[in-house]
């Protein structure tokens, strides 16, 4: 099992609400990009709380948006 490190997108619906991954990205900036989108949306029905942070990933498992695995 080879780990690489991605950022993942955490959200929570409440700051006591269980940190929940959204989606995992190789870009830590347009995965920043993505949480303060998520954090300011208008249409939301209650404030988000959404950041990023690294974690060890599994590329064979986990779906990790900018990641082209080498061949």
């Amino acid at each position: 099992m080879d780990l690489i490190i991605a950022f993942a997108l955490i959200v929570q619906l409440s700051p006591d609400s269980e940190e929940q991954v959204a989606s995992h990205w190789i870009n830590k900036k347009l995965c920043l990009v993505e949480a303060r989108s998520l954090s300011s949306r208008e249409e939301n029905y209650r404030p988000v709380l959404a950041f990023c942070k690294p974690l060890f990933v599994d590329p064979k498992k986990n779906k990790i948006i900018g990641f082209a695995p080498q061949t």
